[in-house]
């Protein structure tokens, strides 16, 4: 096992130092109002520390919003392997998205602002990374055992993928939240089950 030294121990303590000082200012005052003066003094280290370790502003935003995804992804994880079977792993997962737009212990950026800053591209790029992949893997899981009736995995999870999007973008907006979640929630439940093959609907008991 290597023992690292001082020096590159202060250089992760101040580069963790200017992550959190920039989440914190992203979440509170935005991209565009954030600058790098603001960053530096709240993380109480220089401006040269920061180019040590970063290039630009922008550099620093998607280093953020990756441990956002990272976060979520985790979250989502941990409420699918609480819930039995590929279709209701698939809606748990739908729900624990849009309950980390209203959790206020979640700490996390805007959608558009993130869209905003990073660019469509570079965006979507990094959500592939994260959130998409576990998308895909249920969604995967789901025709192979199945239970959804499309033919390609890949259009399917942008679909849902962009249902989500534009609900967590609709919360972000919202005055209320909470019931605009609620609405969300309900919407995306009714789109899912268009998806399923009758084959792999509940079958209704008659008495």
């Amino acid at each position: 096992m290597t023992t690292k030294s001082r020096k590159e121990e202060y250089a992760e303590i101040t580069r963790q130092a200017l992550l959190d000082s920039a989440l914190e200012l992203f979440m509170s005052k935005g991209f565009q109002r954030t600058s790098i003066e603001d960053i530096v003094q709240r993380a109480r280290v220089t401006r040269g520390a920061l180019y040590h370790h970063f290039k630009s502003k922008e550099e620093v935003f998607a280093v953020v919003y990756s441990g956002i995804a990272r976060e979520l992804v985790v979250r989502i994880e941990s409420e699918i392997d609480k819930t039995d079977g590929h279709w209701n792993k698939a809606l748990a997962g739908c729900r624990a998205f849009l309950d980390c737009c209203i959790d206020p212990g979640f700490k996390s950026i805007r959608l558009d602002d993130a869209i905003g800053a990073l660019g469509w591209r570079k965006w979507r790029e990094i959500d592939s990374s994260f959130t998409m992949r576990v998308l895909k893997d249920l969604l995967s899981e789901m025709r192979t055992s199945g239970e959804l009736s499309v033919d390609s995995v890949d259009h399917a999870a942008n679909m849902v993928y962009s249902l989500l999007v534009e609900a967590a973008l609709n919360i972000a907006r919202a005055k209320d939240k909470r019931a605009v979640h609620d609405e969300m929630i309900q919407v995306i439940d009714k789109m899912l089950t268009g998806l399923r093959s009758q084959a792999g609907r509940p079958t209704s008991s008659v008495s």
